[in-house]
């Protein structure tokens, strides 16, 4: 727990003590950005995760998709990380040809260390511009949701007319 500790040792000649500010540095894993990403298919996946607050450089840094390990070599291919130490520590992860199958959660995490996660979803071109497009007001609907506040103000008109002759 952090704070201020006090280090007494007693002897024949009397108390000494020292007192010792501590503070609990915990290393974390970090992705930059939104923690859900929109890529589309066929593109590239491209994550980077940055080591904070570490004494020391981890040996390894993981990756994992869905609760699983990615398999740097696995049949598909496509799939490289690559580790930098300076400035900071990073590790980049790169899935090319993205597919459907690799949308989902994806952590960063190294030994002794707090991990990062971030949804990523493959969107098809045709569902992206669906996405981000705003939808098109019905126009039978306006009259409708406007209504009640004519309603309303028909009824109140007669009577703040009277209100005001008083």
């Amino acid at each position: 727990m952090p704070g201020t500790y006090e280090c007494q040792v007693s002897t024949a000649e009397g108390l000494a003590s020292h007192l010792v500010a501590l503070e609990v540095v915990v290393p974390r894993a970090v992705i930059p950005g939104q923690e859900e990403h929109h890529v589309e298919a066929g593109s590239t996946i491209s994550l980077t995760c940055f080591i904070e607050q570490s004494p020391v450089a981890p040996q390894y840094i993981f990756w994992y998709h869905n609760a699983r390990m990615i398999n740097y070599d696995r049949e598909r291919g496509g799939v490289t990380v690559h580790i930098e130490a300076q400035p900071k520590v990073a590790s980049l992860l790169r899935v090319r040809d993205a597919r459907p199958e690799d949308s989902g959660n994806y952590t960063c995490a190294a030994a002794n260390t707090e991990s990062a996660s971030v949804t990523v979803y493959i969107t098809e071109a045709a569902n992206k511009i669906a996405a981000v497009q705003p939808r098109a007001p019905d126009s039978s609907a306006a009259p409708v949701l406007s209504l009640p506040l004519l309603l309303t103000l028909l009824v109140l008109a007669p009577l703040l007319r009277y209100l005001s002759e008083l």
